[in-house]
């Protein structure tokens, strides 16, 4: 793969009980946070345009975020660190990165093993 800038989609899930509200508030931390690193954008992902005469312009995903960033294996392994320890830091939690429709879904399962998982998808989606 060509370095170029990746389109990285990240959606969260808080477990059964969480509610819009609480995804959306999950998605603004997680969100400050990836802002620190050195990447294109971050922004809340949308489902596209509201129906006419909607307030908003753009339906958001609760919970969910879009992020440009250059296709580096160091950014990218830098971005899916910052998520792990996230993550790590409440129970129950997981998020899902995706590029291309590739799927590492990062949880709460023992670092060595995440750690290898991500290495193998980094692995697909930068140059070595």
């Amino acid at each position: 793969m060509t370095e170029g800038v990746a389109r990285l989609g990240l959606c969260i899930d808080a477990g059964p009980e969480a509610d819009a509200a609480e995804l959306d508030e999950l998605a603004v931390q997680l969100r400050e946070q990836l802002l620190e690193l050195d990447i294109e954008r971050a922004d809340r992902a949308t489902a596209g345009q509201a129906p006419p005469g909607a307030r908003a312009g753009e339906i958001l995903l609760a919970g969910a975020l879009t992020v440009m960033l250059a296709q580096s294996s160091g950014l990218l392994t830098a971005l899916v660190e910052t998520v792990q320890s996230w993550v790590s830091r409440s129970g129950g939690r997981s998020v899902k990165l995706e590029i291309d429709g590739d799927v590492l879904e990062v949880t709460g399962i023992t670092r060595r093993d995440q750690r290898e998982l991500i290495k193998s998808w980094i692995d697909r989606h930068t140059d070595r």
